[in-house]
């Protein structure tokens, strides 16, 4: 069994799969105590935890050898709000979290602490994925259209946000979702930006296989195609024993997210016709 770690971007549907993997029996998703927020080691919810307290808190997160939960959340406290949840050590560990670089991503990079930099962030990630044997799944959204579309649309309203939360929880309905008129010319920096990410992406996977870490992308229009298949292979690379069944029962409890739009973009897209003109190339993901 190997503990892992998912590292995403935003809009790549890593939420429900984090969830739907947090429903076996063999898995500890790594979490804050009461919340809906389970990326507990990014700068929004450790607060500003100096990168040495970070590694500390992921070495004894990944290492069964050295969980001391009042010693991990005495450190994590620090900085964080609330502490995280208690697991028990004896099961496969895994979590949420963004690598995060310098340029677009500014939000992870602003007011940290002085011992925080692209190259000692990295450094300290490398080293805490080698040390503890950590499998590392790449989050990639290979519909880079679909992709940049909904981060366009963000919480409904043009602002950064997450529908599928308010669809879930009942806040709102589906059918009070309405057509979006898009803006090509803030569209097409969105796809730029899309795609600066997948070529990051490309870099980061190839220097993690060189430094010896086991690396696999999870495509999120696999996720959408057959989850079942897509769940069994992430539970065989964990060397994890598990039936059809026990897959099943864990989609059955449900991961508390809903898709938001439908596979065709007229469906939500009001200018469909020029969106699709313009930027089609993009509609079944980038060439390697």
């Amino acid at each position: 069994m190997r503990n892992f770690i998912i590292f995403f971007a935003e809009k790549e549907g890593t939420s429900p799969v984090i969830r739907l993997l947090n429903n076996f029996e063999q898995i500890s998703i790594v979490h804050q105590v009461n919340t809906q927020d389970w990326e507990p080691f990014d700068i929004q919810n450790r607060g500003a935890m100096t990168l040495r307290n970070l590694g500390r808190c992921l070495d004894m997160v990944l290492n069964k050898d050295s969980i001391n939960f009042e010693q991990l959340n005495q450190i994590y406290t620090r900085s964080a709000k609330k502490p995280l949840e208690q697991f028990s050590g004896n099961e496969v560990t895994g979590l949420k979290m963004r690598f995060a670089t310098r340029g677009k991503n500014s939000l992870f990079w602003n007011r940290l602490p002085n011992d925080f930099s692209h190259d000692s962030f990295r450094h300290m990630m490398f080293d805490v994925l080698k040390r503890n044997d950590v499998v590392v799944f790449l989050a990639l959204r290979q519909d880079v259209l679909r992709w940049a579309l909904s981060k366009y649309h963000g919480d409904g309203t043009g602002k950064p946000g997450h529908l599928q939360f308010k669809l879930a929880s009942g806040k709102i309905k589906r059918g009070a979702i309405g057509k979006i008129h898009v803006d090509s010319t803030r569209l097409e920096e969105i796809i730029a930006q899309c795609k600066e990410a997948h070529t990051r992406k490309r870099r980061l996977v190839a220097d993690f296989k060189l430094a010896g870490i086991q690396t696999h992308y999870l495509i999120y229009e696999d996720f959408l195609t057959d989850k079942q298949k897509y769940l069994s292979r992430i539970l065989d690379i964990l060397e994890l024993n598990t039936s059809t069944r026990e897959i099943e029962a864990a989609l059955e409890k449900g991961a508390y997210f809903e898709k938001v739009h439908s596979d065709n973009i007229t469906s939500f897209v009001v200018n469909h016709a020029e969106i699709k003109e313009k930027f089609g190339e993009y509609h079944s993901g980038l060439s390697n």
